[in-house]
This record gives structure tokens, C-alpha cells and sequence, in this order.
């Protein structure tokens, strides 16, 4: 027996849903500029760590903590990273057993290639939907990010 069909307007009627897809949609065109560019490896497993990435160092633990996944998981995507020079790995200073991964100047340069494409995507949302309808849009998203986070401390 198949699961039931849900209709488009149910999941367009739904905030979450709707805030999911757009978040994914938003990362895929991006992915896709990044891909076609300097980086054809490139998948979307590796900017989930972009995010985390400092240039001070992080255990690789603490960041397979953040994305909800195993350190084995991460351990491949964090090798990817390493071997094009995005990262590196180094002692952890403050417990010289355990290791870190901080970016790299590279890393560096690619993060702010990444927020330049996603300024980009920025730029052809404006031209369709006007500034003002992305300018309420975006401070909107701030208001709601404000709000989910202090209900994430509240229950955390």
C-alpha cells in the first residue's frame, strides 16, 4: 500500500515546509554556481560543514555534533577538504591528544566565494521580486530566526 498523496496546497499552506524547500532550493542553485566554477567535487554534504568551520580550529566532534551526524561520518568530507586545501588538521592547543580542524587562508578565500554566490542569487531574486518585497522578506527571517533561537535556549 502506497502512502497517501499530499496535496500542493497542503504543503504550500505549511511555513515549515515551505521555509525547507526554499532553503534547499536556495542551496542547490548555489551548488550549482559553486560546481560550475573552481569546484566540480564540490557536493552539498561539504557546506553543511562551512557553516562550523572557524579559522581558530574545531574538533572534528564538536562539528559532527552540530550537524546531527557521526564523527565517521564528517571524517570523509573533512578528508575531501584537506586534500583541496580548504583545511587543516593541527593539535588542539588546549589538549594536545586531540586534534583540530580550522580553515585555511584557501578556505578562507572559498568561504567568501561562496557568500559572493549567494549575493549573487541575492541579486536575481531582487530583479524578480522587487528590493522592497526582499528587504521585508529578509528582516522578516531575522525576526524568526531571533525567535526560534530563543526558544532553542529556553529548551536547551
Amino acid at each position: 500500500m502506497s502512502p497517501p498523496a499530499v496535496p500542493d496546497a497542503t504543503l504550500r499552506a505549511s511555513l515549515g515546509q515551505v521555509l525547507f524547500r526554499a532553503a534547499r532550493l536556495y542551496n542547490e542553485a548555489a551548488l550549482r554556481r559553486v560546481q560550475a566554477g573552481a569546484a566540480p567535487d564540490l557536493r552539498f554534504a561539504h557546506t553543511q560543514l562551512f557553516p562550523h568551520l572557524t579559522t581558530s580550529g574545531t574538533r572534528s566532534s564538536a562539528l559532527a555534533k552540530r550537524l546531527g551526524v557521526s564523527k565517521q561520518a564528517v571524517g570523509p568530507l573533512l578528508d575531501d577538504l584537506v586534500a583541496w586545501a580548504l583545511v587543516e588538521r593541527v593539535v588542539d592547543p588546549t589538549d594536545r591528544r586531540a586534534s583540530i580542524v580550522r580553515l585555511t587562508p584557501r578556505g578562507g578565500e572559498a568561504i567568501v566565494h561562496g557568500l559572493v554566490v549567494l549575493g549573487e542569487i541575492e541579486a536575481d531574486l531582487r530583479r524578480e521580486l522587487g528590493h522592497g518585497e526582499l528587504d521585508r522578506l529578509h528582516a522578516t527571517l531575522l525576526q524568526l530566526t531571533e525567535l526560534l533561537a530563543r526558544g532553542d535556549d529556553r529548551s536547551g
